[in-house]
């Protein structure tokens, strides 16, 4: 039978840890957050591992809009979303007349959905432009401080902030933009010129402006991607899981502040909260040390390298350019073969659909006491330190268990990450997308894993 739903608001929270933020909750006044922890959950479940290559965010989030696993799309890296040979969900919906708006979804790509009203990518899918093109002037400076963050070129820093005050001026939430960017200052004074800080502050301007499109368009799904409490997580998670650091109480703080941001502007949507995937402290392992190379262009210029571009993705690895296959071909060998400590010191994959692209990851990640310490590389001796900064010693690694919440949304106890947008789209048009039969085959295939 046919009935009329809410309107769907989809928040991505990436990679959130549901014990943190229970611990958080109980010693700390975070009302929105207690609420989202009060909905009914479901846990997500994937058959991707830790050391699978698939169980990273760009990939499951892959699964989770095209609806089927890592094994079938085969996306593995930020920005292949190009070779998707699969349907994304606002795709799914538009093609049902269900109006949209897309703000920052991890490799996504608009394509030809006639009813997204509006679709922001993330930073690192360069691939992708903002929708409708206003969107680029706030898309612009974050995507060149993601690429280039460890060697900024001033003039251009300034053009492009130039550029994103004038559209945050026209913008109807500037009053509030404007207040929450004097925070930001006090907060640098406090934490110093520390990455989350501004990551948590670009998080809550994005749902600003989020909240502004939704409302003018009056779309009928929209999926609003967040992704500062994972970074918190990677990065200042140092107390475990019983204790908050300050810099996660701050991202936590700005965090539910945004939150109830939205469900005030929006009350009477559908909520979903869900994150993908979920991470765990890493405070008793091995320290494991991420290392970024200080400007990619110039480090492969310098080992002699013909190339033509770099693109850096969020940490450790990117994907870079050659005029020709021959070229390209001589520089996966001379990389994969290069050694720090008699250890490899990249991975390097070709590209099955691009005969002049490589995905090179920095694969090294010990911790390094010798200042002076060098890499090998063709026969030669390179100062490690010259090219590659440490960047931070990790506190939280992914675990391929997830969970969604929502306050509206009927999901089973345990579930598929890449079946979400099942009970979505049933959700949503119930009379074109029956629940019956794909339940029955996800029970039996929850029950073999």
């Amino acid at each position: 039978m046919t009935h009329h739903p809410k309107n769907v608001l989809i928040i991505e929270l990436n990679e959130f840890n549901v014990e943190l933020l229970t611990t958080a909750t109980v010693q700390h006044p975070l009302p929105a957050l207690a609420k989202v922890l009060a909905m009914p959950r479901s846990t997500y479940k994937t058959a991707d591992r830790y050391n699978s290559g698939f169980l990273e965010p760009w990939v499951q989030w892959v699964s989770i809009h095209a609806g089927v696993p890592a094994s079938q799309h085969h996306i593995k890296h930020l920005g292949d979303v190009p070779d998707l040979g699969f349907t994304q969900c606002w795709e799914t919906l538009s093609q049902h007349n269900i109006s949209c708006g897309i703000w920052g979804v991890m490799n996504g790509a608009k394509r030809d959905a006639q009813n997204v009203k509006f679709f922001l990518p993330d930073p690192w899918t360069f691939s992708e432009h903002g929708y409708p093109d206003e969107l680029n002037n706030l898309l612009d400076l974050p995507r060149y401080l993601s690429k280039n963050y460890r060697n900024l070129n001033k003039t251009y820093l300034l053009r492009q902030s130039v550029k994103l005050l004038k559209f945050i001026w026209r913008a109807k939430a500037k009053r509030h933009i404007f207040s929450e960017t004097l925070q930001l200052i006090k907060n640098l004074h406090r934490f110093g010129n520390k990455h989350f800080v501004y990551i948590s502050y670009f998080d809550y301007i994005s749902t600003l402006l989020f909240c502004e499109y939704k409302k003018q368009t009056a779309i009928q799904c929209g999926i609003l991607f967040l992704n500062s409490l994972a970074h918190l997580q990677h990065h200042h998670w140092r107390e475990g899981e019983t204790g908050i650091t300050p810099e996660i109480l701050l991202g936590l703080q700005t965090l539910d502040k945004l939150l109830h941001t939205l469900f005030t502007t929006f009350p009477d949507d559908a909520i979903v909260i869900h994150n993908g995937l979920s991470q765990m402290n890493t405070n008793h392992e091995k320290p494991w040390v991420l290392y970024r190379q200080k400007d990619p262009l110039a480090f492969l210029k310098a080992l002699k390298l013909p190339v033509t571009k770099v693109e850096q993705h969020m940490t450790h690895d990117g994907h870079v350019f050659f005029a020709s296959n021959e070229a390209k071909e001589l520089a996966y060998e001379y990389l994969k073969n290069a050694t720090i400590q008699n250890k490899a010191l990249f991975h390097v994959e070709k590209n099955t659909n691009d005969a002049c692209k490589l995905f090179y990851q920095l694969k090294f990640t010990d911790e390094i006491t010798d200042p002076k310490i060098e890499f090998e590389y063709c026969g030669e001796k390179y100062p490690f330190f010259t090219y590659f900064d440490a960047i931070v010693t990790r506190t939280g690694r992914h675990i391929p268990i997830g969970t969604v919440f929502s306050d509206t949304l009927k999901f089973p106890d345990h579930i598929f990450n890449h079946d979400f947008n099942k009970y979505l789209f049933h959700y949503l048009k119930p009379d074109d997308f029956p629940l019956q039969e794909s339940i029955k085959k996800e029970s039996v295939l929850l029950d073999e894993n």
